[in-house]
């Protein structure tokens, strides 16, 4: 009973002082110690506190930017076709074996990238997301130009019958 009592203490201890912060330690040139340098231009300092263990920074540094649905299947569609790639898939082959428009231009896309397997999803991610903000913008401009228009029509309108009425008004004395 008693070495399993000591181990539970000991374990306990041990998992406490992981949770304790650690101090900020400085690398200056080759060796590393608690304090800054004496010259400040070699010393570096260097965080190794802890970090939290729910992982919530963690995510927010992995995904810098919020991709939507369709953005995030165009992005596994092309990361499927780079695994072909790899594998020594040729584009003509791939283009053989598409069936629509869509994944011709993906695997065109994807092969008109460089770079490793994440590399191009987040391309290809990255140019889909841009292409919605700017459909969205469009969008709302020709929103925009259809209320001006017809804003100047209803008010071209008064102002034209009001020319009209003012004309024959004018030519009946």
């Amino acid at each position: 009973m008693k070495p399993f009592l000591l181990n539970v203490i000991a374990c306990a201890l041990l998992c406490c002082a992981q949770a304790l912060p650690a101090a900020t330690m400085y690398r200056c040139g080759n060796s590393f110690q608690d304090t800054p340098c004496v010259n400040h231009s070699y010393s570096k300092a260097m965080n190794t506190a802890a970090k939290p263990a729910n992982g919530t920074e963690a995510k927010k540094d992995l995904s810098p930017y919020v991709v939507d649905a369709g953005c995030k299947q165009r992005g596994d569609a092309a990361k499927k076709i780079m695994w072909q790639r790899q594998v020594g898939k040729t584009k003509e082959e791939q283009l053989e074996a598409a069936q629509d428009t869509q994944t011709h231009a993906l695997i065109s896309e994807v092969y008109n990238h460089r770079g490793t397997i994440l590399e191009v999803r987040n391309s290809i991610e990255q140019a889909c997301m841009q292409q919605k903000e700017q459909d969205q913008l469009a969008e709302q401009l020709l929103l925009a130009a259809k209320k001006l228009k017809q804003r100047n029509g209803s008010s071209a309108s008064v102002s034209s019958s009001g020319a009209v009425s003012e004309q024959t008004a004018t030519s009946k004395p």
